[in-house]
């Protein structure tokens, strides 16, 4: 195919598809209008809106760590954007691929205004592999394309990669074979090295389809109230991934799901077991998982000597749209988990279960 002229972003967007990347995680924002728009010229790659920016990492994370090729978030680059460092840093950590897109309003030095953005670049770098502000339209297939490259090699880990809107929406000559724009390659300007010292991969994550490896203690007895091989999401009972903040289970659970869906395994079950302290966390992703029909069990261990922290979770739950429901009783645990299991296929949505012991 001979060269053409096409927004910089599209050519970015087809470089995602050939990727493998079918589903984008993220905070809608104006910076991110040539974005979404080439996402839908293109076709074949969804998005799912997320309540908070960090969360948008955590389920690319779940994402790749079944799908086992790099996921994909994107954030506007405002204040709140600093929250993904927290999930860039869970990524980097366990050795998990990610590409990171943050849409900046316009091209330039950042402005001391009120509402004025933070240094993403700077931010990310100690946590990235990779985090590159792009100034030139003619990079963005390059830089995209390196993106998911150094993602991949080596110890795996996250990239970040920061255009702004105007230089998104510009066009380009691009020539698909090549998969690079056809002008002059900057030397490496806006371009930041992750700084921090890189630790070795965990040894127990099973490769990235570690949530699926065996499991020990109490998550196999809660993962054998389950089908055949379910996927285990858990950091807090001794699950897989340890870097996750409190209630980083939620998202990561949806990212889990969505990969299965596109896999074509609507029946393998997603199991998330969190703590008794970190749901509210990041419990505003279930309505994300109401409104877009992603059904998983979530489990939430509370010991009866629990300091209560007036929150009523089960109603929280019921807040978002969920089913949940109190165990006291150990012995109710088989009965709960199999009412679970059927309401989460019945309703298409996550299912709470709250279980007090010693």
């Amino acid at each position: 195919m001979a060269a053409q002229r096409i927004p910089a972003i599209r050519a970015a967007v087809q470089i995602m598809k050939d990727e493998g990347v079918d589903i984008a995680f993220g905070c809608p924002g104006a910076a991110l209008h040539p974005l979404y728009a080439a996402m839908e010229e293109v076709g074949g790659i969804g998005h799912l809106p997320v309540r908070r920016e960090e969360a948008a990492a955590h389920m690319a994370y779940g994402w790749t760590r079944t799908n086992e090729r790099a996921g994909v978030a994107a954030v506007p680059a405002g204040p709140g954007a600093a929250r993904l460092v927290t999930g860039l840093y869970a990524a980097q950590q366990d050795a998990v691929p990610l590409v990171c897109i943050t849409g900046r309003a316009e091209t330039g030095p950042l402005r001391h205004t009120a509402f004025r953005p933070p240094d993403l670049i700077r931010l990310a770098g100690p946590v990235t592999k990779r985090a590159e502000r792009i100034v030139d339209p003619e990079r963005i297939p390059g830089a995209f394309r390196e993106a998911f490259r150094i993602a991949r090699e080596g110890r795996p880990g996250p990239v970040l990669i920061d255009v702004p809107a105007d230089l998104a929406a510009a066009e380009i000559t691009y020539d698909a074979e090549r998969g690079v724009g056809t002008g002059p390659r900057p030397s490496g300007a806006g371009s930041v090295s992750g700084t921090a010292p890189r630790p070795p991969a965990p040894a127990d994550l099973g490769g990235l389809d570690g949530l699926r490896a065996p499991v020990s203690g109490a998550l196999a007895e809660i993962a054998g109230l389950f089908g055949p091989d379910p996927y285990v999401i858990s950091g807090s009972a001794g699950g897989y991934a340890r870097s996750g903040p409190p209630g980083w289970e939620v998202p990561a659970a949806i990212g889990v799901r969505k990969a299965l869906d596109s896999r074509g395994e609507p029946d393998a079950e997603v199991v998330a077991v969190i703590d008794g302290q970190a749901l509210p966390y990041m419990a505003e992703e279930l309505a994300a998982a109401v409104r877009h029909e992603v059904p998983f069990v979530l489990i939430m261990l509370t010991p009866l000597d629990h300091e209560a922290d007036f929150t009523d979770h089960v109603k929280l739950a019921e807040a978002y749209g969920c089913a949940g429901r109190d165990v006291l009783d150990p012995a109710e645990l088989r009965s709960a988990a199999e009412w679970a299991r059927k309401e989460a296929v019945s309703t298409r949505r996550p299912v709470l279960i709250e279980v007090r012991a010693a």
